[in-house]
């Protein structure tokens, strides 16, 4: 029987970069990857996600920026499209718009006030969540200094905190601007890959969440997702960190509430006392642990946490290079958003929540000459059949006709949630391993019991998108899942 310090399960980037840590400290590391291909849903994002500078520095990785210049265009059926230029968000200029002055003014000192309560948050995106009930010195210290952080925005600015944390977006955009294009497209941001409508309690607790990991309110990457995947795989081939892809973890093998091997679909045994699982949570429990090594009130908790996804995927090949009427091309480089203002997100997201394909989505895309990849909210996880997909295809092409004239389709695929959950096995197929709202967030992420990347089974941890900080391909979840790994093993 082969044996290894430490196997993880899972090559998407998280497990990647877990291995790379671990792997620098003379660990001998498997990782055992389903699929052909290393990545997972780093693969599937684009450049969505933010890649963070923190992660970088610790692994010691330098890659090229992908963009300089970065743009979001917010579309717009009378194609007064409104352009923004970001460059970071203390940074933002608007460089086309139909908005008054007062709107644009009111637009950038919204933007500033949400960046501030983020940098607040921030500085816990990287660290291990604290322990409520604990009473151990370092986590009633990083309580403290939270509430410290709180303190020291001043009591306006606290007060104010205090005031919007709860609070949807939609009403604090109608409280300070007019125009939609603007509002649809801040709460486009408040609410992607949730199932929270703009109207929703705790949206703008997102916004700020999202905002905080990714440093960006409009998460853009400078960063690109292929670069930082090579980068980490060349650590962990230096470190002789062994790779088996095309290879299915059936069952975590645990004796005594210890981990001691994993059984693989090709029957084969692996010994080890030490697991890192970048498979979601739900999967992990269930499927891999199984609940006869769980109490009742674990897997109940695990049952309850909330997985179902609301985006679905659409690649698209255009006969000739895509442009957008009365858009610059030079901005074609940049985010697309179509979401017009904040009733057509709602009523889109009431679509979904009752499991209805909406006609009117919320697009946000992105093209490379003749090709277009957009994600399209809010897709009910029940829609999968091949007449849902031609539905999905033909309400995406009504709305890219409004911008993009004559040019053929020459093909197209769309991934439901379904898919997504067949494709890459994530329970749901969320994004982010579970949705990120206010109860499954921070301490409470995915679950109590469940939320500092250790779990109930000695020698088992997490560290995929259902860990804190959540989803994105940061690379933050690894790192303080190998970490506490580590840590674990000194004390022990």
């Amino acid at each position: 029987m082969r044996k290894f310090d430490i196997i993880i399960i899972g090559g998407g980037h998280n497990g990647l970069v877990a291995a790379s840590v671990l792997s620098k400290k003379g660990n001998k590391v498997l990782v055992i990857e389903k699929n052909e291909q290393l990545g997972g849903l780093s693969n599937y994002v684009d450049s969505l996600s933010y890649i963070s500078e923190e992660v970088l520095k610790e692994l010691n990785i330098k890659i090229e920026k992908d963009i300089n210049e970065n743009y979001v265009s917010a579309l717009s059926d009378d194609l007064n499209h409104t352009v923004l230029k970001i460059n970071g968000n203390k940074n933002i200029e608007i460089l086309q718009t139909n908005a008054s002055e007062s709107d644009q003014v009111n637009f950038i000192k919204l933007i500033n006030k949400y960046d501030l309560f983020a940098r607040t948050l921030r500085s816990f995106m990287f660290k291990k969540p604290p322990r409520v009930k604990s009473g151990s010195r370092s986590d009633i210290w990083q309580l403290v200094s939270m509430g410290l952080k709180v303190r020291l925005l001043g009591k306006k600015n606290m007060r104010e905190l205090l005031r919007v944390i709860g609070l949807n977006i939609a009403d604090d955009l109608e409280d300070n601007i007019n125009d939609n294009i603007l509002k649809g497209l801040l709460s486009n941001e408040a609410v992607i890959g949730t199932n929270l409508g703009a109207r929703s309690p705790g949206s703008i607790l997102n916004l700020l969440y999202n905002q905080a990991t990714n440093n960006s309110i409009f998460r853009i990457n400078k960063y690109n997702t292929n670069s930082f995947l090579n980068s980490i795989r060349e650590i962990c081939k230096k470190n002789n960190v062994e790779i088996e892809t095309n290879k299915k973890v059936e069952k975590i093998n645990i004796s005594n509430q210890n981990v001691n091997s994993v059984l693989l679909d090709t029957g084969e045994e692996i010994q080890t006392s030490s697991i890192i699982s970048n498979v979601d949570p739900k999967t992990t429990y269930l499927k891999l642990v199984g609940a006869a090594n769980l109490d009742t009130d674990f897997i109940r908790r695990t049952k309850n946490y909330r997985t179902k996804g609301t985006v679905a995927k659409i690649h698209i090949d255009f006969e000739n290079e895509i442009k957008i009427n009365n858009l610059d091309t030079k901005y074609l480089s940049g985010k697309f958003v179509y979401a017009p203002d904040i009733k057509y997100i709602e009523h889109a997201f009431n679509d979904n929540k009752y499991n209805k394909l909406s006609s009117n989505p919320c697009l946000e895309f992105y093209i490379n000459k003749n090709k277009l990849s957009a994600n399209i909210y809010f897709i009910p996880y029940l829609i999968n059949s091949a007449h849902d997909k031609k539905k999905i295809l033909s309400n995406v092409k009504l709305i890219l006709e409004k911008f993009v004239t004559e040019n053929q389709i020459l093909s197209s695929t769309i991934e439901t949630p379904n898919d997504i959950e067949d494709k890459y096995n994530i329970s749901g197929g969320h994004w982010s391993h579970g949705d990120m709202e206010i109860d499954q967030l921070l301490m409470m992420r995915p679950f109590y019991g469940s939320s500092q990347y250790s779990t109930p089974i000695n020698g088992l941890y997490l560290c995929s998108a259902g860990t804190h900080p959540g989803g994105g391909v940061t690379g933050i979840n690894g790192i303080n899942a190998a970490k506490q790994l580590l840590k674990d093993n000194r004390n022990g």
